[in-house]
């Protein structure tokens, strides 16, 4: 009873010690019923009580033996009221008890052959105790020999024997199934885990990769090689799973790592090859998958990475290296040129003096052509080298009224005026006086350029929260939105002898101070450059800001 109760008890909602629990209740059952069918001749009890109390003890542990030695003595109060209170003393089963205590912990920890062999040798114990008993009548006299008793005693205990081994195999049996049932359950589950991890590390890793069987089809296929094929976003993982590879061909608009799944497939190296796949340029190889054992070709997997944008930045590296070739020796060719023009120059100054008046004019204009294009010399020059310029702690503002007399003279030339909106509160920058005159003279005249007689130049500083702002505006015709994008682009101008540097050597003045320069400008109503420096770093950070605002 104890056994098939358990049995079918023995499902996912039993685990662990509970199963022992369970099956110490059901040997408690087994017990009562044991003792209340149990079978009277000569003057003996003859039932199973032995095994279940064994077992439940054995099995359940000390709670649930302290109940099965409760319900035992219950029920021999109950069943045999005759023979008390004495009668319990002379039943073997009472001194069985404390053995099966005894050796309950180690028949807990011992194997299922120990097991069977400790619960076997305690039955045989109580069998040994009931032989002596009878034993023990014959010799007072109380029992007479009688050939059927001793053979219902000899079959009764070889029946007990088989039956005691017999349960204690079958407990075993399903427990050890049990125990594998819930190591394959862990095993299965964990390995669930560490396929979805798998699965999610494939699929955020930013290759493309497809995994086929020894025949070829498609065995998994992570989202990147969904996107990147062509048509592939309108399919699913599990559309193609099971799908012969050949279906990728069409996909892919391709067949190139097809041919690589191939030669691996029939055991041959694969390689590395470059594909063009729906007009990007791939890295593509290919492994067989082998079994550990038998070293056969079990399947195989092709991975493939863009390499679209890494070709194209080391095409713009080699342009730019290229560029760079050309700036150094343009920048060393212009510096030779300057020494000869500097001697024409003078000999062009020496002649206008022992020349006719009606040639000063002509002398004069070549003068003017000569400082002109050494002027552009030096704006390329100043473009052309990327120096580290030295900074020192200074004022915006001393620098902005150094330079006042020079763009008023300017401006009274043109016939313009100059306004100045200076932020008392502007703190002092890591700033390269030098560069920043320059920067504010190029911007303040090329503000003057764009502008009529009577036109307004306004030099403006702002501070707001970390960052100071310096401001150049006018009141000119503005710049057209689709030139906005060029104007600080090298060699680019609007003006008509205009050398496109100016504007180029500004952002490179403002980017070694880690700064940043927009311009805003709006048709008929005049230009906004906006110059930004951070304040904490004071000058040695780079920080973005879109100013809101326009010019006015």
């Amino acid at each position: 009873m104890p056994v098939f109760l358990f049995l079918l008890c023995a499902d996912k909602t039993v685990r662990g010690a509970r199963r022992y629990t369970v099956l110490g209740l059901f040997c408690s059952i087994s017990l009562i019923l044991s003792m209340g069918l149990s079978y009277r001749y000569l003057n003996m009890a003859f039932d199973f009580r032995i095994l279940p109390i064994v077992l439940g003890i054995m099995y359940g542990g000390y709670r649930i033996g302290l109940l099965t030695t409760f319900l035992y003595i219950a029920s021999y109060v109950l069943f045999f009221p005759e023979s008390m209170p004495w009668g319990i003393f002379s039943d073997v089963a009472f001194y069985l008890i404390p053995l099966a205590f005894l050796f309950m912990k180690k028949f807990q920890l011992a194997q299922p052959r120990m097991k069977m062999y400790i619960a076997s040798n305690l039955i045989m114990c109580g069998i040994a105790t009931y032989t002596m008993l009878y034993c023990y009548d014959l010799w007072t006299g109380a029992a007479v020999v009688q050939f059927d008793a001793l053979l219902f005693m000899a079959v009764y205990g070889i029946f007990f024997m088989l039956t005691s081994y017999l349960v204690v195999f079958l407990i075993e049996n399903i427990l050890e199934k049990l125990s594998l049932q819930e190591q394959l359950q862990a095993m299965s589950s964990q390995y669930d885990q560490e396929a979805q991890k798998l699965k999610q590390l494939i699929d955020a890793t930013p290759l493309c990769v497809v995994s086929v069987d020894r025949d070829g089809y498609i065995t998994a296929i992570n989202g990147m090689m969904l996107k990147t094929m062509k048509d592939g976003g309108m399919f699913k993982e599990e559309d193609l799973l099971g799908k012969p590879c050949e279906v990728l061909s069409h996909l892919q608009n391709t067949d190139v790592n097809l041919s690589q799944i191939r030669r691996c497939l029939n055991g041959e190296g694969a390689g590395t090859e470059l594909i063009n796949m729906n007009g990007r340029l791939f890295i593509s190889s290919a492994y067989g998958i082998r079994n550990h054992e038998t070293g056969e070709v079990v399947g195989a997997v092709n991975m493939a990475h863009d390499i679209t944008e890494l070709q194209m930045l080391r095409t713009e590296l080699g342009n730019m290296e290229r560029l760079s070739l050309v700036g150094r020796m343009a920048a060393s060719i212009t510096h030779e040129i300057r020494n000869p023009m500097a001697v024409v120059r003078g000999f062009v100054q020496l002649i206008k003096e022992k020349s006719p008046a009606t040639l000063h004019e002509y002398y004069r204009i070549i003068m003017e052509e000569l400082d002109r294009a050494n002027s552009i010399i030096n704006d390329f020059l100043s473009l052309a080298q990327n120096r580290i310029v030295e900074k020192e702690r200074g004022h915006l503002h001393d620098i902005i009224n150094d330079l006042s007399p020079l763009l008023w003279a300017d401006a009274n030339l043109r016939g313009q005026s100059i306004e100045l909106k200076l932020d008392p509160d502007i703190p002092q920058l890591l700033l390269n006086s030098k560069e920043i005159k320059q920067l504010i003279l190029n911007l303040a005249r090329n503000g003057m350029e764009a502008m009529e007689s009577k036109g307004v130049l306004t030099i403006e500083t702002r501070r707001e929260n970390e960052t100071v702002y310096l401001l150049v505006r006018d009141t000119g015709e503005g710049i057209a939105k689709d030139k906005l994008d060029k104007m600080f682009e090298p060699f680019y101008t609007t003006k008509a002898k205009g050398t496109g540097l100016g504007l180029s050597l500004c952002l490179s003045i403002v980017e070694r101070h880690q700064g940043k320069i927009v311009v805003e400008s709006e048709e008929g109503k005049g230009t906004t450059f906006i110059v930004s420096f951070h304040q904490q770093e004071a000058g040695q950070k780079t920080e973005i800001y879109e100013f809101e605002g326009s010019s006015a």
